[in-house]
C-alpha cells in the first residue's frame, strides 16, 4: 500500500495573509514543517495554487527538495486531484499548512491505523481530542477521486475531505482519538497571536520534541483537559441523531441530543443543570455534528 502526504498552502490567508512565509525559528513558517514531515516515510508534496501570488510558495518548497503541484486557489479539492495524477497512490494524507507543530509520529500512527483498520477515511478530528493545530486525515484514494469527480459543493472542493465524511453510508469513517481530551489547545496559527503563540513554544524547545513532549512543557494550566472530570457515555440513535449523557464521578448529571437534519444543520436539546452549561457547551461545539459520522473508534493514539 502506498501513501502520498499532500500539505496544502498558500498567501491568500484571510485573516493573517502571507502566514506561511512568516518567520518560525529562523526560517519560513512552511519549510519549518516541511523539515518536521521529512521524518516520515511516505511521499511528502505540497499543493498551492496556480496564482502568481503563490509562486513564493511553491519556491519555498522546491528549495528544500519537496515536489509541488499548482491548480486552482478556489478548488483545493482539485489541487489533490493533481497530486494524486502526478503522484499516484492507494492513500492519501491531508495536511495544511497552518499545522506548523505537526507531529511526524502522529501522523505515521494515523496512517498505520488507517491502514490496519482498513477504513475510507480516518483522522482525528471527526472527535477532536488532539490540540487544535495537529490534524490529520487519512483518505483511501478511490474514495478521494469520487469526491473530485462528483463533489458539487464549494465546500467540498474547498475543505476536500466532507465528501467522503458526510456520507457515512457509502464510506466507512475512523476517529483516532486521544485518552484525554486536549482539543481546547489551540496550536494552529490562523492570526498573529496564534503565530506568536507557536513562536514561543518553538523557543521553549518545540522545534524537534513529539507534541506529547511539547504538552509536558506547556504550563499546568494549559494542559488540564477541557472536561477534566467528566466521562462521557453516548448512545447512538439513528446516523442524525445522538443521545449523550454527561457522567460526572459515577453520577449521570445532563443529558442532551444532538440532531441533524440536513448537512451543516444541527439542533440541540438538553437537560443540563446550570453550573455546567459553559463546559457542557465547549463540549457540544467540538462534538456535535461530528459524532454523528463515527463508525467505530480507535483509541490510545500516543
Amino acid at each position: 500500500m502506498t501513501v502520498l502526504c499532500v500539505l496544502q498552502a498558500r498567501m491568500g490567508s484571510t485573516r493573517l495573509p502571507g502566514k506561511v512565509l512568516m518567520d518560525v525559528d529562523g526560517s519560513p513558517l512552511l519549510a519549518f514543517m516541511l523539515r518536521r514531515l521529512g521524518a516520515l516515510d511516505v511521499e511528502v508534496v505540497l499543493a498551492t495554487s496556480d496564482r502568481p501570488a503563490d509562486d513564493p510558495v511553491a519556491a519555498c518548497a522546491e528549495a528544500i527538495g519537496v515536489p509541488v503541484v499548482r491548480a486552482s486557489e478556489a478548488d483545493v479539492l482539485g489541487r489533490f486531484g493533481a497530486a494524486l495524477s502526478d503522484h499516484p497512490a492507494d492513500h492519501v494524507v491531508r495536511l495544511t499548512a497552518d499545522c506548523p507543530l505537526i507531529d511526524p509520529g502522529l501522523v505515521a500512527e494515523i496512517i498505520a491505523r488507517h491502514l490496519d483498520g482498513g477504513a475510507d477515511y480516518t483522522s482525528n478530528t471527526i472527535i477532536r481530542t488532539h490540540p487544535d493545530g495537529l490534524d490529520v486525515e487519512v483518505v483511501r484514494a478511490e474514495a478521494l477521486a469520487a469526491a473530485i469527480d462528483e463533489a458539487a459543493d464549494p465546500a467540498e472542493r474547498e475543505h476536500v475531505t466532507p465528501f467522503v465524511y458526510r456520507r457515512p453510508d457509502t464510506y466507512s469513517l475512523a476517529a483516532v482519538v486521544h485518552d484525554t481530551p486536549m482539543g481546547h489547545l489551540r496550536w494552529t496559527v490562523d492570526t498573529a497571536a496564534d503565530l506568536q503563540r507557536v513562536r514561543d513554544m518553538v523557543a521553549a524547545g518545540a522545534t524537534d520534541q513529539s507534541w506529547t513532549d511539547v504538552l509536558t512543557a506547556l504550563r499546568p494550566e494549559e494542559r488540564a483537559p477541557l472536561l477534566d472530570g467528566f466521562d462521557v457515555a453516548a448512545s447512538p440513535g439513528t446516523p442524525a441523531n445522538r443521545n449523550l449523557t454527561l457522567i460526572i464521578d459515577g453520577e449521570a448529571r445532563a443529558s442532551l441530543n444532538v440532531a441533524v437534519h440536513d448537512v451543516g444543520v444541527t439542533t440541540l436539546t438538553h437537560d443540563i443543570p446550570e453550573p455546567l452549561l459553559p463546559a457542557a457547551r465547549r463540549y457540544l461545539q467540538a462534538v456535535r455534528a461530528q459524532t454523528l459520522q463515527i463508525v467505530h473508534i480507535v483509541k490510545g493514539a500516543p
